[in-house]
């Protein structure tokens, strides 16, 4: 497959400018090795620069034993992959970035939250820059020029006091299920159904087999399985850690802590609950979410087939999927803002609430239908009275922006992404 233009180069090579080390976090197999090197291949000399990966034992030893003498005479920049294989070497990095505070000196990968790793949180404060990214959105895969994300940016338009929304282009809800099914990681999209199928069973095993046990020393690896699978049956519904246990057979603390390993390696996340002091019946709970969802339908055994077949499966899928999209969008974006959702003991629901630094927040609800009606618009209208929320917005199977009011707003798929 060719190379494809990711939508965080830009922001990736803003921070090369005036950072020592760029740490590109998120799920194996996302595409940071190849967005590393060809930002290498093309903003450095020819043979300029050092490549190094922990996925090579031998390399893996020496970063163990003698990390100085690995680090301290490769040509800069200097990409390490897999990064969380060795968090020892982040003392050195530290060391030699503050001998020479040369901006884009390191690029780290790490296919797990690297954050959640006390070493790296404390040791390069002030020395260094996180940038997620997540299998390709749907923007990514149409190609959009990536020069030109600022004018396409779902983010900031959402969250802006006069949004207009953007004209976006019509997915067919065929389409839609198809890219459902698929997902974005770049191995997943280039192969058939099948193909695809065996794909997800052996990276999901890879994972638990040795990032789970060697980066979170979890041990309980069947269980793990088990509990991915538990997940993969509640996407886009509340997460709660007695039921998930007592299916798998562990304790509540338990699965817990394994959710958050799952969390940490980017193949699921935690939506927390939207809570304000004027929202005092809001819950807090959070709800469940896969970041792709290709390997969500891998793990429940659904195709696009079964989809069309049984269309009821199509609303918690779409939810995730627009959530996966958001997210996307987020890491790429100029806000610094949260994703949440909302749900009280009323049973009031919306299904994401995005909320801006400067205390601006847009409702999301999602419809996998074709036909809008005002009603569908209550809780984002209560929301909206008690100034919790500035706006209100549907995302549909439809082909056309429906305004209801100045604040609520239905919007075809195609036009948030």
């Amino acid at each position: 497959m060719d190379y494809i233009p990711r939508a965080i180069e830009r922001n990736l090579r803003e921070c090369l400018k005036d950072t020592s080390v760029a740490i590109i976090t998120g799920p194996r197999q996302s595409g940071k090795t190849t967005l590393a090197r060809h930002l290498l291949e093309i903003h450095t000399p020819e043979d300029s620069g050092s490549y190094l990966t922990l996925d090579d034992e031998n390399i893996l030893t020496v970063a163990h034993n003698d990390p100085i003498g690995l680090l301290r005479n490769q040509t800069r920049p200097v990409i390490i992959d897999e990064i969380q294989r060795a968090p020892e070497l982040i003392r050195t990095i530290k060391l030699l970035v503050d001998e020479d505070r040369q901006p884009g000196a390191f690029i780290l990968t790490g296919s797990a939250d690297l954050m959640t790793l006390p070493a790296l949180a404390d040791s390069l404060a002030g020395r260094a820059e996180f940038i997620t990214l997540y299998p390709f959105s749907q923007s990514e895969l149409k190609q959009r020029p990536a020069g030109r994300q600022e004018e396409h940016d779902i983010i900031n338009q959402l969250l802006s006091p006069d949004f207009t929304p953007p004209p976006g282009s019509l997915i067919e809800l065929d389409q839609v299920i198809s890219v459902i099914v698929c997902g974005g990681y770049p191995e997943a999209i280039q192969r058939s159904p099948n193909r695809r199928t065996r794909w997800f069973r052996s990276y999901t095993d890879a994972i638990i087999r040795r990032d789970i046990r060697e980066v979170f020393q979890l041990q309980k690896l069947d269980e793990m399985a088990q509990l991915l699978k538990s997940l993969s049956s509640i996407s886009s519904e509340a997460l709660n850690y007695a039921s998930l246990g007592k299916a798998i057979k562990m304790d509540s603390k338990s699965v817990q802590k394994y959710v958050s390993a799952l969390e940490n390696l980017y193949l699921v996340k935690r939506i927390p609950g939207w809570h304000r002091n004027e929202l005092k019946r809001a819950i807090k709970q959070a709800k469940v979410h896969f970041v792709d969802t290709g390997l969500l339908c891998s793990l429940r055994g659904i195709n696009a087939a079964a989809i069309k077949a049984d269309r009821n499966l199509m609303g918690s899928l779409m939810e995730t999927w627009v959530c996966s999209e958001l997210l996307k969008s987020i890491a790429i974006s100029d806000q610094d803002c949260q994703l949440f959702h909302y749900r009280d003991k009323s049973q009031r629901e919306v299904d994401f609430i995005l909320s801006g630094h400067n205390g601006q927040a847009t409702g999301i609800e999602v419809k996998a239908g074709m036909t809008i009606k005002k009603e569908m618009f209550a809780t984002q209208e209560m929301l909206i009275a008690t100034g919790s929320i500035q706006r209100g917005v549907i995302v549909y199977n439809g082909d056309k922006v429906l305004p209801f009011s100045d604040k609520l707003v239905a919007l075809p798929v195609g036009c948030l992404f």
